[in-house]
């Protein structure tokens, strides 16, 4: 008799097994830290081979990518709980003091009311509400920005497997059979879970079922990988994770975590066993008949056709998967320095030849074998480094001196007695278009379309994690809005066009006058605003100030008139605050409110703290 272990808010399945309340449960990515830690925990099986967690946030709130959390609030669970959403932040440079955490509540209604910027969630459930709502979203996914971790896994307490083998295989075997049955038959389990499990505490509609059915699916991608499968290179990828995030000591040892079967022979199978060395024997004698001779050459002969058959269909299918995704592949025997590339791995790595064996001494001679110099120098010394399956990316410059993106996906399959790297074989693939997509999506959440400098909604994330810096006593800035003077005047008496060919040109002198250091962005349709990181007030005034100058003397020249623009420039420095008055809102008003002030005495006007105003040409 064996007892499961349930989820709780209160006693979490991982206490209730290791106590002896349950036999089995089902954890997440704490089952790893606590075995890493010296808990008597195995895990049999995992059963989402991709994890479920997620961020989630409305469509409204602006927030297309983990960058984008800077300065908000996140609802979510702990380090431990939530350990792929941490691990994406760290992995996107965003420490904690860039966000508040809120303690997850196990629901959307911080969300919905707008109490938080995006809270965490599973794919398969929370999102389903969403939708019945038709409320836009969004799902930052961590496995999206190279976090991916395993979802449940069914475990078991090490000494429960050492005493009573057979019930743990009975239990797994059981237990991944059901989920093969639940995927086969989704109707008939939905049924069965309306008809027995309605009254239960959270009980979900058909459709929301329906949902959950698919999107675990994809997940757990039954039809692809054997379920229960799990790969203990990706569990050592976790406990990396865990290792940066300082969950994890680096001396971790995962020995003994991963359960296999050790099923002894049956009594039939035992007698099974011996009944065909008997035969064998028995077949041995008989063939010293000829006759029975010949005809067991003649069903050799038949079966190596269907062999051979069955090889040549199974390569024409490998290759038509290669060719219908464009990938390169490569197999690498390290025993016999020898490779393997085939016409879209050359192509890959820099080079141009059919596909072909190529041992250490051909690259030696031919010199025109750049792609298998390149595999070696690019990718050989981390996979021998590599056990099971693993992912490399490398950077190189084309023929006109662009950079691209080369990922190799392999798995070591084949190890030597010294325990170094036998033979190994994997794809690879041009990713070049795919980072540049991102790279220009990136480019325009955070540019304003007519002049290319910063946008307002990533200047003020900036300046937040600049202030927040400052809060901590991590240096100083200053912020200077630069307001363009009778932009009125010049749009009614030259038109629209040479009005935006006024703000474009000033936007040009900007960025001329100022540092590499400083952030510019468009801050209103006709003003700019600069930070100015570790200025003094000084400092900030004489830059500023050479800047109103530049602008003042520079003459627009147009088909039909000439003319000159000045503007008014507010500056406004951190130190003029406390650290309890300081505030990105404060700031930006004290400098709008000099702005203010400068218009009343003038154009070409320059204001300081105190009001102090330089107007010189």
């Amino acid at each position: 008799m064996w007892k499961f272990g349930q989820a709780s808010k209160t006693v979490p399945p991982l206490n209730e097994v290791l106590n002896g309340n349950a036999d089995f449960g089902v954890a997440a990515s704490e089952l790893l830290l606590a075995r890493a830690k010296g808990q008597p925990v195995i895990a049999m099986g995992v059963i989402f081979q991709h994890s479920a967690s997620a961020m989630a946030t409305l469509t409204d709130n602006g927030i297309y990518t983990p960058q984008d959390f800077i300065g908000q609030r996140l609802e979510m669970g702990d380090l431990s709980s939530g350990a792929e959403t941490y691990a994406m932040l760290q992995a996107e440079g965003i420490t904690p003091r860039q966000y508040e955490q809120i303690p997850s509540s196990f629901s959307l209604h911080r969300l919905i009311n707008g109490d938080v910027s995006a809270v965490s969630v599973f794919v398969t459930n929370q999102p389903f509400y969403l939708k019945e709502q038709q409320i836009p979203y969004r799902l930052i996914l961590p496995r999206s920005y190279g976090i991916d971790f395993y979802g449940d896994t069914l475990f078991t307490r090490e000494k429960l497997a050492e005493d009573n083998p057979q019930l743990v295989e009975a239990f797994h075997r059981a237990a991944f059979k059901g989920w093969r049955y639940a995927f086969d038959r989704p109707g008939e389990v939905i049924d069965i879970i309306l008809e027995k499990y309605s009254d239960f505490p959270f009980s979900h509609s058909r459709k929301h079922l329906e949902y959950e059915h698919r999107e675990m699916e994809k997940l757990v991608l039954p039809n692809l990988v054997e379920l229960g499968h799990m790969n203990i290179g990706r569990w050592h990828h976790m406990a990396n994770t865990f290792v940066s995030l300082g969950l994890l000591q680096p001396d971790y040892s995962l020995e003994g975590f991963l359960w296999s079967p050790e099923t002894p022979k049956p009594y039939f199978q035992r007698l099974n066993l011996q009944i065909l060395g008997v035969v064998t024997i028995c077949v041995f004698l008989m063939g010293l008949s000829l006759l029975t001779f010949n005809r067991r050459l003649q069903y050799q002969a038949t079966q190596n056709q269907l062999l051979t058959k069955e090889k040549e269909e199974l390569e024409k299918k490998i290759d038509m998967i290669f060719w219908s995704g464009d990938f390169g592949y490569w197999h690498w025997n390290r025993s016999k320095n020898v490779l393997y590339l085939n016409e879209k791995a050359a192509a890959a790595l820099g080079g141009q030849h059919e596909a072909g064996l190529f041992t250490l001494q051909e690259i030696q001679v031919n010199e025109s074998l750049i792609s298998v110099r390149h595999f070696f120098s690019w990718f050989s010394e981390d996979i021998r480094k590599r056990r099971g399956r693993f992912e490399l990316e490398r950077e190189r410059l084309d023929d006109e001196g662009q950079t691209c993106w080369l990922t190799c996906r392999g798995e070591v399959l084949d190890l030597m007695p010294d325990g170094s790297i036998k033979t190994s074989h994997g794809i690879l693939l041009d990713n070049t278009e795919l980072h540049r997509a991102r790279q220009q999506v990136e480019q325009l959440t955070i540019t304003d379309a007519m002049t290319g400098l910063l946008n307002l909604r990533y200047f003020m994330g900036r300046l937040e994690a600049f202030m927040q810096r400052v809060k901590f006593g991590e240096g100083y800035f200053s912020v200077a809005l630069v307001d363009i003077d009778r932009m009125d005047m010049i749009r009614n008496e030259y038109g629209s066009y040479t009005a935006d060919y006024v703000i474009e040109t000033l936007s040009d002198i900007i960025q001329q006058q100022a540092r590499p250091m400083d952030l510019i962005a468009r801050y209103t349709d006709t003003s700019f605003a600069v930070l100015l990181p570790g200025t003094t007030a000084e400092e900030t005034q004489s830059a500023c100030d050479r800047m109103r100058k530049h602008i003042a003397h520079y003459r627009f020249d147009t088909s039909s008139h000439n003319f000159f623009a000045t503007v008014t420039i507010g500056i406004v420095e951190t130190q003029e605050f406390s650290s309890t008055d300081l505030s990105s809102k404060q700031l930006l008003h004290v400098a709008e409110e000099r702005i203010e002030t400068g218009k009343l005495k003038g154009c070409n006007v320059l204001i300081t703290r105190n009001n102090q105003t330089l107007t010189s040409p």
